[in-house]
């Protein structure tokens, strides 16, 4: 986890081409099974935002652009979770993006493949890190409910570990599955 002045949003607001030129984007040849074709071409990306020194990889296809575009999803994600406000609970705000998901009473409806999601993790992600870990602080703060927060964390096996990790950086137990 890295503290930064306004933790991940100003990366995460960033379109995919000025996001893509804080980064390194290296191509490489991915082992493993898919045939003859797979272990010749330099279809497999890295990217590695230089700033935050977090780095995501995509193999799965055989397109490199299709690999690149997963690499830059998931790099979004990487930095929406590991990237944390320098702020007081006082100065925290939902992020502008986010308002009328976090609403009183309102199903919170997002899927993982909105392109705002990210920022929606790292709102979560920053709400519970400025409330040390603590779930019924956080949706105080979020304005929604424990049972809201933990519908969303049952749907993202990733995001419910990152908040597992950092509730046990305040020497909190993790939270209990009910998958």
């Amino acid at each position: 986890m890295q503290i930064l002045p306004h933790g991940a949003y100003p990366f995460l607001r960033l379109d995919d081409q000025k996001l893509l030129k804080e980064c390194r984007v290296d191509p490489y040849q991915a082992s493993g099974p898919g045939g003859q074709k797979r272990n010749r071409t330099y279809s497999a990306i890295r990217i590695t935002h230089l700033k935050t020194g977090i780095s995501t990889i995509a193999e799965e296809s055989r397109s490199q652009s299709e690999n690149k575009a997963r690499a830059l999803r998931r790099l979004r994600t990487g930095i929406a979770l590991s990237l944390r406000p320098d702020c007081s609970p006082d100065q925290f705000q939902v992020a502008q993006e986010m308002r009328a998901l976090f609403q009183p009473g309102c199903p919170i409806n997002i899927n993982v493949k909105n392109p705002t999601y990210p920022i929606f993790c790292a709102t979560i992600m920053d709400a519970l890190f400025l409330q040390r870990g603590m779930i019924s602080e956080a949706c105080k703060m979020l304005r929604i409910t424990s049972g809201q927060l933990g519908k969303v964390l049952r749907k993202d096996t990733e995001l419910y570990t990152a908040v597992n990790r950092l509730r046990e950086q305040f020497g909190l137990r993790a939270l209990r599955t009910n998958r």
